[in-house]
């Protein structure tokens, strides 16, 4: 069965909405550009205000700024004569406080190497100190040894000292003896009733970070152990063992 043609339906073009709509969209565009523009001016308005602030705090910190510079010099030309009498006796004072604290150290150092004991013949490690000088890897070392027990008696032997550390992230050790400036004397043996000092210098290798030094005192004279100290190198440098 055929269903029956329902022939053409009009349609009635209505031009006016597409015109409606844009000039919707270029209403929409004005007002987007008006509420821009209108934020850009509130904007530079109040960078404007605040580059004034600014400009009027900056003038009134040179104001003040002068005004104590002037005042300055002229308390300062009051009180020279005041401040350079305090400067002198503060630095006189420093300087004596440094003297009463050298010679306490030494006044202990020597009561404990000659003061009659009872306890075994040893030999000691005082000190071992090591400081930088200008030349590069150039440096200098102090070595003092002390002898404690009966103190008729002479301590003699040998001591060793190694430089342990990095180079290029692989740990090492050299012997100070094979870096010393002087590598003719023989500076490794000891001899002594009281105390003695080594010095000397020597040139740290290249790329070498030591991180601590090791001390090996191997005495010779009978009944005297030997000793086995380690410092770390930060305590080597600043001179307090």
């Amino acid at each position: 069965m055929r269903l029956g043609h329902r022939g053409f339906q009009v349609r009635h073009y209505q031009p006016w909405k597409l015109w409606l709509g844009i000039v919707s969209i270029i209403a929409m565009f004005f007002a987007f550009f008006t509420i821009g523009r209108g934020y850009q001016a509130y904007e530079l308005d109040r960078l404007l205000l605040e580059r004034e602030t600014l400009i009027s705090q900056i003038s009134e910190l040179k104001t003040r700024n002068i005004n104590l510079v002037e005042k300055n010099a002229h308390l300062g030309g009051i009180s020279k004569v005041e401040h350079d009498a305090y400067q002198l006796a503060n630095r006189t004072l420093i300087k004596h406080q440094e003297e009463i604290l050298v010679l306490k150290e030494e006044l202990a150092f020597y009561q404990g190497i000659v003061a009659p004991s009872s306890s075994a013949l040893a030999v000691n490690l005082q000190s071992f100190e090591v400081n930088q000088k200008s030349a590069q890897n150039l440096h200098s070392y102090k070595l003092v040894l002390t002898k404690s027990g009966k103190s008729n008696r002479k301590v003699k032997g040998r001591f060793k000292i190694l430089l342990r550390g990095e180079t290029a992230g692989t740990t090492g050790e050299y012997k100070l003896e094979d870096v010393k400036v002087d590598k003719k004397s023989k500076s490794d043996n000891f001899d002594f009733r009281y105390f003695q000092i080594f010095e000397g210098d020597f040139v740290m290798p290249a790329g070498f970070e030591p991180y601590e030094a090791e001390i090996h005192i191997n005495p010779s004279t009978k009944k005297v152990k030997s000793l086995t100290e380690t410092i770390s190198w930060t305590t080597v440098m600043s001179e307090d063992v």
